[in-house]
């Protein structure tokens, strides 16, 4: 099975959701915290390859195909798409094509050329149509979309195959069946579109990807010798066709229709998602033809573009450097009919209020002032998200609050039910929780405060104790403080001082050595530690200590199994 155009390298997923966020049809599915791309919701508009951090959504290779398609075949013409203007700039037509022939390809043709017979047909069609709303065929994203998430609209989808479909019907008529065909361009979906129609499109690279050839073959397109160049495109060059890129391109190719149709054209994907919503594609005195780009700006802002320049100067490099003065043929023998249909694959289930409130109840949205909608998990809303969940798209930790909210318990748990004062302290030396252990060793008043201020959260620690400046030293120097023993009044104190976050925020484990239990860890502690450095020191001078040396550490073992039996006589 041929891999999908865009596709996810699992170990390079860093669970962040962002292609979650950003994918306009949610085609993501998240499993064991990876993400992956659901094939059959995918529109492969590319937008997830453009924003992940981590590189994991990946496009697929086309080059190995394409160069292994020159290596079998003697005919083999690139199809360029009419992007290529604003991505190669400075680059002279002629430079280009000797660079892309010194690759192996027996000729190159401007995609624009299809493009233009498209939009004759699509002229023809729309005087012969019935009054209605039509949309343009062009863009093979806007056509996936509609086919599995506007379906009610791909009726009004223009009956017509795509520019790059066009072109190579055009280049096979022209130069034989058995010629193959290579296009080049900014988009990914082209891939999927080759996929389908691989009768006539072999291979589908993109400008990155031809970039990268070039690079490799050492062909460099500031060389004289390809300046002197005298290469043209074949069969001729494009006319019209060369405004397809462009918002509004294909509507610059169309005459005025013999009966009123107010073309319209729109870009963004977002933006074509909003004009396709309660469309109304009844018109009973005129009709409506809309030119949709998935793209912002049109074809110039392709995935898989090169140039990063303003979308202005790009479009001014379109209309600047169009030949319109070229003669267009027709081709009115070749038959660029299509049928769009419904993808029978996007089955829309519909869940009911209860399924979805229980979803919701799972990660602890319990009633509509639960429900953040924060977008922490990529979806729009905890509605859509608990959706996600029920299609198994979504896992429950991928609720931020959710997630936020078990943490936060686990460590209240813990943090009252370790048996010694714990003691959070901020850079500012105020209080940022405590357990209540630790107020009942500070003493009563301080316990009294604990009842009625759990935490005691931004209370500053000189109010509450006396060894404020151990907390200041450790924040300050960085330096953790093991072991210190706290005399004050009556009591007698083992603190130690640890980092959370050197020099922001520490905590402090407060043990009052007054208790038995205490008293004993402290002198089997403080045991285990004579015994380990005199060890070390043993390792140094064993010629010198001789069998003094196994005799301390004999005496000194024995004094630990004395309070261990002790240990086990009062537990029994």
């Amino acid at each position: 099975m041929q891999l999908r155009p865009i596709y996810t390298v699992p170990d390079n997923c860093q669970d962040c959701y962002k292609c979650i966020r950003e994918c306009p049809v949610k085609a993501i599915r998240i499993e064991d915290n990876k993400a992956s791309i659901i094939e059959d919701r995918c529109i492969y508009c590319g937008h997830c390859t453009q924003v992940c951090p981590t590189g994991a959504k990946k496009v697929r290779d086309g080059l190995t195909r394409a160069k292994l398609t020159l290596e079998k075949y003697p005919k083999v013409i690139l199809s360029l798409a009419p992007s290529y203007v604003s991505e190669f700039e400075g680059i002279a037509a002629n430079v280009l094509i000797a660079a892309i022939k010194r690759l192996g390809f027996t000729a190159v043709s401007e995609t624009a050329l299809g493009a233009e017979i498209v939009s004759d047909r699509t002229e023809k069609f729309l005087e012969q149509a019935e009054n209605g709303v039509y949309i343009s065929s062009a863009c093979p994203v806007v056509v996936e979309y509609i086919r599995k998430y506007s379906s009610e609209h791909v009726r009004n989808i223009t009956p017509i195959v795509s520019p790059m479909l066009a072109h190579a019907k055009i280049l096979k008529k022209i130069y034989g069946e058995d010629i193959k065909i290579v296009f080049a361009g900014p988009c990914i979906c082209k891939k999927l579109e080759a996929d389908y129609f691989n009768n006539l499109v072999d291979v589908v690279i993109t400008f990155k990807d031809l970039k990268e050839w070039l690079e490799k073959a050492e062909i460099n397109l500031k060389d004289k010798a390809l300046e002197q160049s005298e290469e043209k495109f074949v069969p001729y060059r494009s006319g019209l066709g060369a405004y397809y890129p462009i918002e509004g391109g294909m509507l610059q190719g169309m005459h005025k229709p013999k009966k009123p149709v107010h073309n319209m054209a729109f870009s963004d994907l977002s933006t074509i998602k909003d004009v396709l919503k309660h469309l109304d594609s009844q018109r009973k005195e005129d009709s409506i033809f809309l030119e949709l780009l998935a793209c912002k700006g049109g074809c110039i802002n392709g995935p898989a573009k090169l140039s990063h320049v303003s979308p202005a100067l790009k479009r001014y490099e379109i209309i600047h450097k169009a030949d319109l003065g070229n003669p267009k043929e027709d081709f009115k023998d070749i038959d660029l009919q299509i049928l769009f249909c419904k993808d029978p694959h996007i089955v829309e289930h519909q869940y009911t209020e209860e399924e979805i409130k229980q979803a919701m109840a799972v990660v602890g949205k319990n009633g509509p002032e639960d429900e953040l909608n924060c977008s922490g998990c990529g979806y729009d809303s905890c509605r859509d998200f608990a959706i996600a969940m029920l299609e198994g798209r979504a896992e429950e930790n991928m609720c931020v609050s959710y997630m936020r909210k078990i943490a936060h318990d686990k460590a209240t748990v813990l943090l009252q039910k370790i048996p010694a004062g714990v003691l959070l302290v901020n850079a500012e030396l105020k209080v940022m929780d405590m357990n209540q252990r630790c107020a009942t060793l500070m003493g009563e008043d301080i316990a009294s405060i604990y009842e009625v201020d759990p935490g005691l959260y931004g209370v500053d620690l000189k109010n509450i104790c006396s060894f404020e400046d151990l907390f200041r030293a450790v924040l300050t120097t960085g330096k953790e403080i093991t072991e210190r023993q706290i005399r004050e009044d009556d009591k007698t104190w083992i603190l130690s001082i640890y980092n959370i976050q050197p020099h922001r925020l520490v905590f402090g484990l407060l043990q009052d050595l007054r208790e038995p239990g205490v008293q004993k860890e402290w002198m089997l502690e403080k045991t285990q530690e004579v015994i380990k450095k005199h060890m070390e020191t043993v390792q140094q001078v064993a010629c010198l200590l001789g069998e003094n040396a196994a005799f301390t550490d004999a005496t000194l073992r024995t004094v630990m199994e004395a309070y261990k039996k002790q240990d086990d006589l009062t537990t029994l």
